[in-house]
């Protein structure tokens, strides 16, 4: 009985170990911006993780959101190529484009291909989905985070008249009734 009990356990672990040699890639995408606007640089990295056991080989990444009619390639490739990624280490890369218009822009998920183990074919995994994002006009950019310099100084010389006048009313009143004292 022991015996058979052993040769239970060597085939389970076997057969465990051989399902945990196999690669497993998690794909991040993430925009690195806080305001997205248009004619300014947009920063997106990937983040690609090997939560598996074993190597990944002939590691693909590729990213079709970002069309030349609506965005500017500014830095970075959108589709890359890895020879290999170890089990338990990550890759990150990273583009920078620039929108060309304001409007809504829904950003869709980039694909990973990649071999998971030798004599499999090839896996195929999606990123994260970011879901649309609002890009503003530089008009609408500036008018909410400029300095506004030009309403600060309308706002100063508005202010002028009520602080002025009851200053000038007070050095008026203390001239004519305020004793002047004669030098000897």
């Amino acid at each position: 009985m022991k015996l058979y009990l052993g040769i239970v356990l060597l085939l389970l672990t076997a057969f465990a170990k051989g399902d945990d040699e196999k690669a497993k890639i998690i794909l991040v995408k993430r925009i690195l911006n806080d305001i997205i606007t248009e004619r300014n640089d947009l920063a997106i990295e990937y983040n690609l993780y090997n939560i598996g056991d074993g190597v990944a080989t002939d590691v693909e990444l590729a990213d079709s959101s970002f069309h030349e009619s609506d965005f500017e390639l500014i830095s970075g490739m959108t589709s890359v190529k890895w020879s290999r990624i170890n089990a338990g280490s990550n890759v990150t890369h990273a583009i920078v484009v620039q929108p060309l218009r304001a409007g809504d822009f829904n950003f869709t998920s980039a694909v990973v291909q990649y071999v998971s183990e030798k004599g499999v074919d090839v896996t195929f995994g999606y990123s994260n989905e970011i879901g649309e994002q609002e890009i503003l006009s530089l008009k609408e950019y500036n008018r909410l985070h400029a300095s506004h310099m030009m309403e600060w100084g309308l706002f100063a010389l508005w202010c002028m008249p009520s602080i002025d006048v009851p200053l000038l009313l007070y050095y008026l009143s203390k001239r004519k009734y305020s004793k002047k004292v004669k030098k000897n």
